[in-house]
C-alpha cells in the first residue's frame, strides 16, 4: 500500500472539522441533535469521521446538555493533528501501512476517508486547499458534467469569473452587470432585454448556507445513481468555493415583476448563482438554471 501524506489527512479531518461547526447553524453551537441530523446530509464517506470526530470533541468536555463550539472543534483539530496523526508518522515520509495499524479509529476514519477523497479529486478542493480562481475554474469544470441542478428542467453549474472595480461590493446589481454576457447568453429567446427587464433576489446567510448545502446531500432519493452522483459533484464544487472564497453571497436572478422591482413569481427560466471573493481578488463562483412555471 503507498504511503499517504499528512497533509490529506489532515485535510480530510479539516472538512470533518468544519461540517461539525456547520451543523450548529448561526449560533457557533452543535447539539448532539443537531449534529445527528447533519450526518444524514453529509456524503457518505465522510459520515463515520464526522460521527466520531464530534463524538470525541463532545466527550473531551462533556457535560449533560452541553454543546459543541467552533472553538472546541478546533482546539479539537490541533490536537487530533499533532497525537493522532503526525505522532505515527514516524520517519516523516507519510504513513505506511503498519504505522496507520497503531492509530486510533478516530485516525483511521481520517486515513480512510482521505483516501476517498484523494481518489476522487476531492482532496484538491478540501479545506486546506490554496485555489485561485484559474484552480477553482478546474475544478469546477472536473466536476460539472456530472452535477445536475433539478427543476422543471436540469442545468449543470457554470463557472463565472470577473472583477469587480474598485470599492464595488458583491450584490445583485453589481453581479448581473458583471456577468452581463454570461447571463445573457443563458436568458437568450426569453422575452423581455437582459438586464433591463430582470431583478434579483439574495439569499439571507441562513437561506445561502441551506441552498448551498443542500446541493450536495445525497440522500434525497436514495438508489438513484444520478441524484447520488450529482450531490457528491456539487460536494467537490461547493465545498472547494467554501475553503477558497470569502464573502460568499447566493442570488436568485430572474424576469422582473410586472408591478415593482423584486422577482417574478414562476415565469419560467431563472439563475441560481453562487459567488464569493478568490484569493486572487476575483469574483467567482457558479451559475445554474432553474425553470419554474
Amino acid at each position: 500500500m503507498p504511503r499517504i501524506a499528512k497533509s490529506d489527512v489532515n485535510a480530510a479531518l479539516s472538512l470533518v472539522a468544519k461540517a461539525v461547526i456547520n451543523a450548529g447553524g448561526t449560533d457557533g453551537r452543535t447539539s448532539r441533535a443537531e449534529m445527528k441530523t447533519a450526518l444524514n446530509k453529509l456524503p457518505k464517506e465522510q459520515r463515520a469521521l464526522a460521527d466520531i470526530f464530534f463524538k470525541f470533541v463532545d466527550n473531551r468536555d462533556w457535560r449533560a446538555g452541553a454543546q459543541v463550539t467552533a472553538k472546541d472543534v478546533n482546539k479539537a483539530v490541533a490536537y487530533a493533528k499533532q497525537h493522532m496523526i503526525a505522532k505515527y508518522d514516524l520517519n516523516s515520509n507519510g504513513l505506511s501501512k503498519d504505522e496507520i495499524a497503531k492509530m486510533s479509529l478516530t485516525g483511521k476514519n481520517a486515513v480512510s476517508l482521505a483516501k476517498a477523497l484523494k481518489a476522487s479529486g476531492e482532496i484538491d478542493g478540501g479545506t486546506d486547499a490554496k485555489l485561485d480562481s484559474k484552480g477553482l475554474a478546474a475544478l469546477v469544470k472536473k466536476h460539472a458534467n456530472d452535477a445536475w441542478y433539478m427543476s422543471e428542467s436540469d442545468y449543470h453549474p457554470e463557472f463565472l469569473s470577473g472583477t469587480l472595480p474598485a470599492g464595488h461590493d458583491i450584490n445583485g446589481h453589481n453581479v448581473m452587470t458583471l456577468f452581463k454576457a454570461d447571463f445573457q447568453k443563458l436568458f437568450d429567446g426569453n422575452e423581455g432585454t437582459f438586464p433591463g427587464d430582470y431583478a434579483y433576489e439574495q439569499y439571507s446567510a441562513k437561506d445561502a448556507k441551506a441552498f448551498i448545502a443542500d446541493l450536495r446531500t445525497d440522500n434525497r432519493d436514495e438508489g438513484d445513481d444520478i441524484i447520488s452522483k450529482s450531490a457528491s459533484a456539487f460536494g467537490f464544487i461547493t465545498r472547494g468555493l467554501e475553503a477558497n472564497l470569502t464573502d460568499i453571497k447566493v442570488f436568485k436572478i430572474g424576469p422582473k415583476a410586472e408591478r415593482g422591482t423584486g422577482l417574478a413569481t414562476d415565469q419560467g427560466l431563472y439563475a441560481q448563482v453562487i459567488v464569493g471573493k478568490s484569493r486572487d481578488g476575483k469574483t467567482v463562483g457558479i451559475m445554474m438554471g432553474d425553470v419554474e412555471t
